[in-house]
């Protein structure tokens, strides 16, 4: 085994190799054929080092000599009449060869017949010329000489170049593998750099992963390429290779170290320290391995190396962060990676089902958490059997419910839904059965939603008060409308109030027995930039939901308190009644809050009624009755509004400091034609005069309403027989025609 402290051995090969014959590439442009020859006849006559030979070649022309430097890149040394057919040419095409083939390593040698035409010393500088020869001057051992010293000179630069191109090379593979973070991408990505740095063309690699704890099982196939194509997913048996590639695998998993033959490298790389794996590639190379390319390999490996040892790492962060570890099933964050990752084509063609267990928090105390572990299990094998034929995907969404991607097909068949609602299995031999609610929610619904804000719409609706008795939910695009308006609604709503832009409208409150006014109630109205109004009940709801009913409670507060300055400046002195609600009255700051502005105002706190509804009067009882004596304490009259509608304990009704009762309109709606209504306003009247509460009746809207409560004793009333909500204007108006 190789020493850990050693990432990477390279084995030179034992068996002798013949040395191949090393050529030198020599190139000659002369227009003067008889000079040529004589050149070639000296070049020839060179002698050189053993396995060194010389291939000359030549050329008539500028024109012939571009073609034959475009054919041959790695031409050494060139021999270059400057002029031929024109006084430049020979310049021309060392500037060709330089600037244009960009060829910086062949080694330049300018001759001449005629030394007038010698070139300027920048020039020679510029265009990296290494020698000028007159012709004449030019003797055999001279040529000698020049040939011998700039072949050496042309071996050092290429291999300089050679080893920064290849320095590039692996610099430039270990960013591609450096950028895959999944082990196919991962191990495709190296088989491909380095058949770009052995120049592979005709030979291939694979790529497998073994089982470290068994060298004798056989790897199976990540990737493949060349001529090992269509070897993927399949399992390496030795008779899938050659002799030669046999012995150099066995080597390496013998000794857990990299092996080399003449045609092969086997690399060997293990994740020992993360997981059991080790990780084999094979690699076919069409010519023997030289020196510089084992050097590339050794600094390849190493980020070969450690991108496996990152991959293992990043698989088992994965493992930890994608799956609970007390059902060993995924959980809630592989959820929203899968549906995060999904292209818009998946979204349409998936859905997201939540099977809620009822009852889980009941369950997991009276039974434990082991018998819960072994409930949500049972569960997912139902839910897996069921739903087999959609391909479920089920991950655990939170500690009572399972999520479910699958087909959105597969709820079309009603019989399979009903036996997912009931479901029964045995746990420790005893037979159980659980009762599941389940939300669907087709993707589709939520191409410009991610995953968290699905997930968020989910817990919504299924805390809904309004969905708790639903065994099967739909949840669908209406419904993204309309949290999509709720949202905008709950944004403007924040300006509306920051901008005082709320307004008051006014009913009036009128004596049945006299039709004299006696005061209104002030009502909360918001009206849109587009003129559209929103529902008290929906605004109101938004402003608890949104932290802003104590900001809109004050801002109604004041806008009544400027309406009974404006009324008492016209003559009437009417009191306004205003609703607040249950976190406002437990809040010291409102009440310290309307004490200042009664002070502020210097208005008489007996101009101001508060009413509180029934459920909100019953509603932590001894907090909100004390809150109460303290705002009658200031001389603001109190009512219990919509009366018969809650659950009241008559003990409590009894204590509260209040003076006035409202029946609630929907006991006065046909109160002529009711008689279980009839009979609840004569109990209420009864109360009333026991207790000594005032009466007001809402929601009067005909004659024959009015007639049976004037009948029945009722003082005060308020509804659209007499008149609507009316903003203060329209309010001061009404009051006007009706004293005249």
């Amino acid at each position: 085994m190789r020493d850990s402290n050693v990432p990477f051995e390279f084995k030179e090969n034992t068996p002798e190799q013949t040395q191949s014959l090393k050529t030198w590439k020599v190139l000659t442009v002369e227009d003067d054929l008889n000079y040529q020859q004589a050149l070639l006849n000296g070049l020839n006559a060179i002698p050189l080092g053993n396995n060194e030979a010389l291939e000359l070649l030549t050329a008539n022309s500028v024109s012939e000599a571009s073609s034959v430097l475009s054919r041959h890149k790695d031409i050494a040394l060139v021999f270059l009449d400057v002029v031929m057919e024109e006084d430049d040419s020979g310049l021309r095409l060392v500037n060709t060869i330089r600037h244009v083939l960009g060829n910086n390593d062949i080694r330049i040698v300018l001759l001449t017949g005629q030394p007038s035409f010698a070139p300027e010393p920048q020039v020679m500088e510029s265009l990296d010329i290494d020698e000028y020869w007159n012709k004449s001057e030019l003797t055999v051992d001279k040529l000698k000489s020049i040939v011998s010293s700039h072949l050496r000179t042309y071996q050092y630069i290429s291999q300089i170049s050679n080893a920064k191109q290849g320095l590039q090379l692996v610099l430039d593979a270990a960013r591609s593998i450096n950028s895959k973070h999944d082990i196919r991408a991962f191990s495709q990505a190296v088989l491909d750099e380095i058949s770009k740095i052995l120049r592979l063309s005709q030979g291939g690699g694979v790529l497998c992963v073994g089982d470290g704890s068994d060298l004798n099982k056989q790897p199976k196939v990540i990737t493949s390429n060349g001529c090992f194509r269509g070897l993927d997913g399949k399992e390496l048996t030795l008779d899938l290779l050659s002799d030669e590639a046999q012995q150099c695998y066995t080597q390496a998993i013998d000794t857990q170290e990299h092996a080399f033959s003449e045609h092969y490298s086997v690399f060997y790389f293990d994740t020992c320290e993360v997981d059991i794996h080790h990780y084999i590639t094979i690699v076919k190379s069409d010519v023997p391995i030289d020196e510089h390319n084992v050097f590339l390999l050794k600094v390849f490996s190493e980020n070969v190396s450690t991108g496996f040892s990152n991959i293992a790492l990043m698989n088992r962060l994965t493992e930890l962060a994608y799956t609970d570890v007390t059902l060993n099933i995924p959980n809630r964050n592989w959820l929203q990676r899968e549906i995060d990752n999904m292209n818009k084509y998946e979204q349409a063609e998936t859905q997201l089902v939540v099977f809620e267990i009822l009852q889980f928090d009941e369950k997991s105390f009276r039974f434990g958490h082991d018998f819960c572990k072994k409930t949500h299990l049972k569960m997912r094998e139902n839910i897996l059997q069921k739903l087999a034929p959609y391909h479920p995907r089920i991950a655990l969404f939170k500690s009572d419910s399972l999520g479910v991607l699958v087909s959105s097909h597969a709820f079309e068949d009603e019989s399979m839904v009903d036996s997912l609602k009931r479901q029964s299995f045995e746990i420790d031999g005893v037979k159980q059965f659980l009762d599941v609610r389940i939300l669907v929610m087709q993707l589709i619904a939520f191409v410009d939603h991610n995953a968290e804000q699905i997930f968020n719409l989910a817990e919504s609706t299924l805390n809904d008060e309004s969905t708790q008795r639903a065994q099967l939910l739909y949840y669908t695009q209406e419904n993204t409308k309309a949290i999509t308006r709720r949202y905008e609604l709950m944004q403007e709503l924040r300006t509306a109030i920051r901008n005082k832009e709320l307004q008051v409208a006014l009913q009036p409150k009128v004596n049945l027995m006299t039709n004299e006014v006696i005061g209104f109630e002030a009502l909360a109205r918001w009206q849109r930039n587009d003129g559209s109004f929103v529902s008290p009940d929906e605004f109101i709801d938004l402003a608890e939901t949104a932290g802003l009913i104590s900001e809109l409670d004050k801002l109604i507060f004041d806008k009544i308190m400027q309406s009974i300055q404006q009324f008492a400046d016209q003559g009437f002195s009417l009191p306004i009644a205003f609703n607040a609600s249950a976190f406002d009255l437990l809040s010291e700051d409102y009440f310290v809050e309307i004490a200042a502005r009664i002070e502020e105002y210097g208005i008489s706190p007996s101009l101001l009624e508060l009413e509180v509804t029934e459920t909100q009067a019953i509603f932590n009882y001894e907090k909100i009755n004390a809150c109460l004596c303290r705002f009658a304490g200031l001389g603001i009259k109190i009512s219990i509004d919509d009366f018969g509608t809650g659950y009241s304990s008559l003990a409590h009704i009894s204590e509260i400091p209040a003076q006035n009762i409202k029946i609630d309109r929907c006991f006065v709606s046909n109160i002529q034609d009711s008689r279980s209504n009839q009979h609840i306003i004569e109990m209420i009247m009864l109360l009333a005069e026991k207790f000594g509460f005032e009466v007001t009746a809402e929601g009067i809207e005909t004659k024959a309403e009015y007639a049976w409560l004037v009948e029945a004793g009722c003082s005060v009333g308020q509804g659209y027989y007499y008149a609507k909500p009316m903003f203060y204007d329209d309010a001061l108006q009404w009051l006007k025609s009706r004293s005249n």
